[in-house]
């Protein structure tokens, strides 16, 4: 009767450990494929960096050569610009020459008409028509010019602003798209040191611990769930718990003589 106890007992315990290497075997798998997930989202996470500032710097410089370019326009333009005032200015004084002859000739006009109207004038003095008339389309001419000339300015004018109020806009939005990488770049560095904390960080196996122990005194191996911890997710056992069972149960010799032979704990990270 002893002799059946015994071989049941055994068979139990051959069970527990079975299941319990199988169990182990499941979580060293696991914690491997997390740490294969972890090596790949580091590699995807650096390559994915590496794209962003690439691209974020190029943006940055052509931008940087856009700005350089409408700098060298601008102050072309306002060389420009100072020319066209200068015309500007010349036209004016012409126009308010043209317009004084053109009231000396009319007022003139009008008085010798009136005198001789009255008889005051033995030999009229004649005005040619054509020449106050030449003088009116010279005059119009130089007003479109005048004109022209403004309305050149101002578009340049308008046009400087619009372009310095578009490429202020890109560096804004560059900037900002900067920020944004260098945010997202911190919250993976943080997801990547919180991952790696939570592997080396593994809690120290009680020594005499008599929750650790089965009816029978001897230790559960069947129930190893108090050594377990989550790796990204997934569940993996401590390695020092894994070793210190696999010592105690090959420095006695197996359980009741029968020795593990198939168990072979892998390290983990």
């Amino acid at each position: 009767e002893i002799n059946d106890l015994s071989e049941k007992l055994v068979d139990k315990y051959n069970e527990r450990e079975k299941e319990f290497e199988n169990k182990a075997s499941q979580l060293i798998a696991s914690t491997t494929k997390v740490r294969s997930q972890l090596i790949s989202e580091r590699k995807s996470h650096t390559e994915s960096q590496r794209e962003l500032e690439a691209k974020y710097t190029a943006e940055i410089q052509s931008l940087k050569s856009k700005i350089k370019t409408l700098k060298r326009e601008g102050t072309l333009a306002q060389k420009a610009s100072s020319a066209d005032k200068t015309k500007i200015l010349s036209l004016e004084t012409k126009v308010r020459e043209l317009e004084g002859k053109l009231d000396d000739l009319e007022l003139e006009q009008v008085l010798h008409d009136s005198n001789a109207v009255g008889g005051l004038l033995e030999e009229p003095a004649q005005t040619d028509p054509k020449e106050i008339d030449s003088l009116r389309l010279e005059l119009e001419q130089i007003k479109e010019d005048l004109n022209s000339k403004e309305y050149e300015i101002e578009c340049m004018e308008k046009g400087k602003e619009s372009s310095d109020s578009m490429y202020k806009r890109e560096i804004d939005i560059l900037s900002s798209g900067r920020l944004k990488l260098i945010d997202e770049n911190r919250s993976l560095r943080d997801q990547l040191a919180s991952k790696k904390n939570n592997e080396v960080d593994t809690p120290p196996l009680p020594m005499n611990d008599s929750s650790q122990l089965d009816p029978e005194g001897t230790l559960s191996t069947f129930n190893p769930s108090s050594q377990i911890i989550s790796v990204g997710g997934a569940e993996a056992v401590s390695l020092p718990y894994l070793l210190q069972l696999y010592a105690s149960w090959s420095g006695n010799g197996g359980i009741h003589g029968k020795k593990v032979t198939n168990f072979s704990p892998t390290k983990i990270i």
